[in-house]
């Protein structure tokens, strides 16, 4: 464990994300006991934690770390990895395995299915069977060309049982890498007062008032990707390009890596769910130390039939967040201003659904000339508090 921490320290890592279970606790003790450098970021899923080490890894070019306990936690890692993978980025992936004295080792044993699975995702497996292997594997990760590397590392108590030889990786060395308010006051919504909300609308709302050096994050929904394109101009713009859910992991190691710069978040109901909900509570503990509290998450509702009406915005101000939901298209600017100006992270609800089908391109162009033409004329000094 602690040959890790000393490693990580040395290629200067800042942080570790991961997720808290028995098997990972000593390693997150290594951690805290080296004074919090890395720091260790809880997170509420296995995936999360892999969606914020690449996050962390494109948006700062070092290497982004996540860590799990091996076994069905473990598989969580997947997900995002296969995003670090596909992309080319420089992502550790730690595995802390456990089994009884003596018998097999979960992680340990390349016959394992889990292992297989992460032979297939990442460069390399590499086993922490001495501190040489760890650098190795910390190595590995930062050598172009870049992708995720994992290595496995024996809990405390666990038989040290050096695998016949490593798993074979994906693909070699050589290979290149893959590129590619005003707003309603807390309550249930007017029913009266409801009209579908056009994300179109939305994004240039916030186009108009977004700061200069804002980061936003894209869920990969489809119809969110298709609405996002009058941003992708913008600087620091970041699309969570997985089939859904990435966007709020990707905001808060966005805000961890700069706390200086104001970062938004768009995504759906759908994307919200798996792991939007658990990130809020890290949102919680995190922001009162930033210089720049504002973190802004708009959640568009899909108002699908069977799904449930989620209340985030109310959850959200549980957690001592600000949480506004806009029921009106004609209060959306309004609530736009309110989250960017709210000296704390803000989460805005829109409901219902957008329409079904992504807009006529034209409108879509007409949209970014507007905005385009809004970007011209916008003077730094005039940027909201």
């Amino acid at each position: 464990m602690e040959a890790l921490v000393r490693a990580l320290a040395a290629w200067r890592v800042p942080r570790v994300f991961g997720q808290p279970g028995e098997q990972v606790a000593p390693l997150v003790e290594a951690l805290r006991a080296a004074g919090g450098e890395p720091e260790y970021v809880p997170t509420g899923h296995g995936e999360s934690a892999a969606f914020m080490a690449t996050a962390h890894a494109r948006l700062t070019g070092g290497l982004g770390v996540c860590l799990a306990p091996a076994g069905p936690a473990g598989y969580e890692l997947l997900g995002g990895l296969d995003t670090a993978r596909r992309d080319g980025l420089p992502v550790l992936a730690v595995l802390v395995a456990d089994g009884p004295p003596g018998g097999p080792v979960a992680g340990l044993d390349p016959t394992d299915p889990a292992e297989r699975l992460f032979a297939g995702m990442c460069r390399h497996v590499r086993y922490a069977t001495d501190p040489g292997r760890v650098d190795e594997a910390v190595r590995y990760a930062t050598t172009t060309p870049c992708g995720p590397v994992c290595l496995v590392l024996p809990a405390p108590g666990a038989p040290h049982r050096r695998p016949a030889a490593d798993p074979p990786h994906r693909r070699s060395a050589a290979d290149p890498p893959h590129r590619r308010s005003a707003a309603d006051p807390p309550g249930e919504a007017d029913p009266g007062g409801s009209e579908s909300r056009d994300p179109l609308s939305v994004l240039d709302a916030f186009s108009a008032r977004l700061p200069a050096r804002a980061t936003v994050t894209v869920d990969g929904d489809p119809l969110l990707a298709g609405y996002a394109r009058q941003l992708r101009s913008r600087p620091g713009l970041v699309i969570g390009d997985t089939p859904s859910g990435a966007a709020v992991p990707y905001a808060v190691a966005a805000k961890l890596a700069d706390p200086d710069r104001p970062v938004f978040a768009l995504t759906s109901d759908a994307g919200m769910r798996p792991h939007g909900l658990a990130e809020l509570v890290t949102v919680a503990r995190r922001w009162p130390a930033w210089p720049d509290p504002r973190l802004v998450i708009v959640v568009f509702g899909t108002g699908r039939p069977g799904t449930e009406d989620v209340p985030y915005a109310g959850w959200a101000r549980l957690l001592g967040l600000h949480g506004i939901r806009v029921d009106q298209a004609r209060l959306i600017g309004v609530a736009c201003h309110e989250a960017l100006t709210t000296p704390r992270p803000t989460l805005l609800t829109l409901t219902p659904h957008p329409p079904p089908h992504p807009p006529h391109p034209d409108r879509v162009d007409l949209a970014i000339s507007v905005a385009a033409k809004r970007w011209q004329r916008y003077e730094p000094a005039t940027e909201s508090a």
